[in-house]
């Protein structure tokens, strides 16, 4: 792990695998409330540097950073394909983003915004002027998921940087590895070394610790909504902001190319083996193309390749460890025996699930209602589109959706009528958008955050007031 600048060791380590070979490639030291308590107190000294740094320096800090990013490109890919299991071109693409973010954060963090305040509409504010300013919220904790920990941390650390503040982060137990070396080129960036910890370990000995730990002023956290329930009830009344479970769904009319359907579903169904909330997990397609859209989406899924994850031709990854593979094994027999009809796969090739597609899945079976994260798609047949939009609004979980259509009418009466996280009008559901769309779990409210106001909301409103002073008090 790294505090205050310094490679610290543990008492106890935890193995690092590789997801496709089953072998330990590292070992990292297991983190606990004592390291917290020790990256809080240097963070105190770091978030009043990183608060009195001028913005130009902090901008070159965050340029500097996606510099040398893009110099360690091909070794951070190649690290995030050994310890996530991802193919090795959703790695550059990751590596990617988080350049991507990196200087997004150098550019915004120039333009902060201020606000006038009229101090004059009141009765007593004559001859007054005030604005509205930012201040750094001061230490931000972050704690993050496995499945995309290089661009996770950077969506968390550029803005937190930017704004002035302090940040200890905790990567997930499977995928430490990408953190530590983004760690490392930050320091290296210029980021003063008490700005910045990362703690490595398992979440309920580092991330419960973050949680109920009051000198953290913000806690930031990437993962299952049971887990952010837990996380938010021991922060208390400190801030935080939480991007939860969710699930991404298509709807496909009959207007919409069967084929075409069939590449987008092969694509995005199975990023990251469906590791991911905006991988497609729920298509919904009407009766009249149903058949038209198996007929290439069979063999499609069926041409899916799995194997080694450098190699530029596998086509499919396996899933982060046993246990996740067990999960996906268990949710899809559930189906089964339920009564959902396998259409192809349904079966595991360690350390891969075979690319699957489900009908006739019962809607009370957790397959349905909850993010599988794994190859799984399920698909279901509408009549008319007040019925798919009846099917995702019985969701309780957040949804993406997309939905294909040449109509117009259809469009909007979708982008309406369905309750969801995002739309996207004849686009993928799996779009990443930097800014992103989140829903937070203490403010229950849907907000579309760019870089800038990411950066806002890792900072507190400071109110500055101007009064006149008395021409005897003046001393002119």
């Amino acid at each position: 792990m790294l505090i205050g600048g310094h490679l610290i060791g543990s008492d106890h380590w935890l193995e690092v695998y590789d997801p496709y070979r089953g072998e330990v490639i590292d070992h990292v030291a297991r983190g606990g409330a004592p390291h917290v308590d020790q990256a809080v107190k240097l963070a105190r000294h770091g978030a009043e540097q990183m608060r009195m740094m001028p913005l130009a320096q902090r901008a070159a800090i965050l340029r500097q950073t996606a510099n040398l990013l893009r110099q360690e490109f091909q070794s951070l890919a190649a690290l995030l394909v050994q310890e996530t299991g991802k193919r090795i071109s959703e790695a550059r693409a990751e590596v990617d983003r988080a350049i991507t973010l990196f200087e997004l954060a150098s550019e915004a963090c120039l333009h902060p915004r201020a606000y006038q305040f009229p101090p004059e509409s009141f009765t007593d504010g004559a001859s007054r002027f005030g604005f509205w300013g930012r201040e750094p919220a001061g230490i931000i904790g972050a704690i993050l998921a496995f499945n995309l920990p290089l661009a996770h941390a950077a969506q968390k650390v550029a803005p937190a940087l930017a704004a002035g503040n302090a940040v200890i982060l905790k990567p997930s137990r499977e995928a430490p590895l990408t953190c530590l070396r983004l760690g490392l080129l930050l320091y290296r960036a210029g980021v003063p070394p008490e700005a910045l910890s990362i703690i490595t370990g398992i979440g309920e000995e580092v991330g419960q610790a973050m949680a109920a730990e009051p000198e953290i002023d913000m806690l930031v956290f990437t993962g299952s909504r049971e887990v952010g329930q837990m996380l938010a009830t021991l922060s208390g009344a400190k801030r935080i902001e939480m991007e939860l479970d969710a699930m991404s769904a298509l709807v496909i009319t009959p207007s919409a190319d069967p084929r075409a359907m069939a590449e987008l579903i092969t694509c995005c169904g199975f990023t990251l083996s469906g590791q991911t909330p905006t991988a497609i997990q729920h298509v919904l397609v009407h009766e009249r193309v149903h058949d038209a859209l198996l007929e290439h989406l069979v063999p499609m899924l069926e041409s899916l390749q799995p194997g080694d994850p450098l190699e530029e031709s596998t086509t499919l990854a396996p899933l982060i460890n046993p246990q996740a593979l067990q999960r996906v094994e268990e949710w899809v027999q559930e189906a089964v025996q339920g009564g959902a009809k396998v259409l192809t796969g349904g079966r595991s090739q360690s350390p891969f699930y075979l690319p699957t597609l489900l009908q006739d899945v019962p809607v009370e079976v957790r397959l349905y209602r909850e993010a599988v994260f794994g190859p799984v798609v399920i698909l279901q047949s509408f009549r008319t589109l007040d019925e798919a939009i009846a099917q995702l609004n019985d969701f309780d979980i957040d949804l993406h959706t997309a939905i294909y259509t040449c109509e117009l009418e259809e469009a909007f009466a979708f982008a309406r009528g369905v309750r969801a996280v995002s739309v996207h009008i004849n686009d993928s559901p799996a779009l990443h958008l930097d800014p992103i769309v989140r829903r937070d779990l203490q403010e229950h409210h849907m907000c579309f955050e760019d870089m800038l106001q990411r950066i806002e909301r890792m900072s507190i409103p400071k109110y500055v007031g101007f009064g006149v002073l008395p021409r005897e008090g003046r001393g002119d």
